[in-house]
């Protein structure tokens, strides 16, 4: 269980069953802003094998990414110089975040909780000169008002507390905000979401999967004209 597949279980627990327990997929329909943003995030996993045993200037992960936009970019799209314009702008924001840094392997971090374990896949690891351990979390859009209500947000520092204790922090990069801030999350919110963790563990050990109900996000939902057939009894995958 990752964390991005126990945020996806909070939002809608039958989505997750669809999604995950039968293996049908979330496909979606892809534009040319989910494709620009696709292309980023692979270049971000060019950047970390890259940091790792040097200090990849702005020219080489242009080229990088210029060959990654050639593959999988919108390039035949009609606004694709204004995509490619703004991948650009991007890709200056996240080398620019990482300016003082040491890099390492982004290894998934483990939470143990009563009902199960999490592995969190940070998008960064890093250290900083004062020998920091900074635990990164990479967003290619804006800051949203709540974004620190997420559950993913408690994951990654209840993930950096278990692995590093005090010597590391939880930052997250909004790439279109060209902004990089440590992650604050209170106590109380802490603890509730860690008991709320463990809770969602348990749902999806016991087999529990009801659909969330929603009348903006559902009709965007894969699985909609299917949803909320399911079979009862004993499920087996071979």
């Amino acid at each position: 269980m990752t964390d991005s597949r126990l945020g996806s279980y909070e939002k809608c627990p039958r989505r997750f069953f669809y999604t995950h327990v039968l293996g049908l997929g979330g496909a979606r329909k892809p534009t040319a802003f989910s494709r620009t943003h696709d292309c980023l995030y692979e270049l971000l996993r060019w950047l970390a094998d890259a940091r790792r045993s040097g200090d990849p200037k702005l020219h080489e992960a242009e080229a990088a990414f210029e060959e990654i936009w050639k593959v999988r970019g919108p390039a035949d799209h009609a606004f694709a110089a204004d995509y490619r314009k703004l991948a650009s702008r991007l890709i200056a924001a996240l080398l620019n975040a990482g300016a003082g840094h040491r890099f390492r392997k982004a290894e998934p971090l483990a939470i143990d909780f009563p009902n199960g374990r999490v592995l969190v896949e940070p998008n960064e690891l890093a250290e900083m000169a004062d020998g920091t351990v900074v635990i990164r979390r990479v967003r290619t859009g804006y800051k949203r008002s709540d974004e620190y209500d997420r559950l993913e947000y408690t994951l990654y520092e209840l993930a950096a507390r278990s692995e590093f204790g005090a010597a590391a922090i939880v930052q997250a990069l909004h790439l279109t905000d060209e902004t990089h801030e440590p992650v604050v999350i209170s106590p109380t919110k802490l603890g509730n979401r860690h008991k709320k963790s463990d809770t969602l563990l348990g749902g999806i050990a016991s087999g529990e999967f009801p659909p969330e109900v929603d009348a903006v996000t559902c009709p965007r939902c894969p699985h909609f004209f299917i949803c909320p057939s399911a079979p009862t009894g004993a499920l087996q995958l071979d």
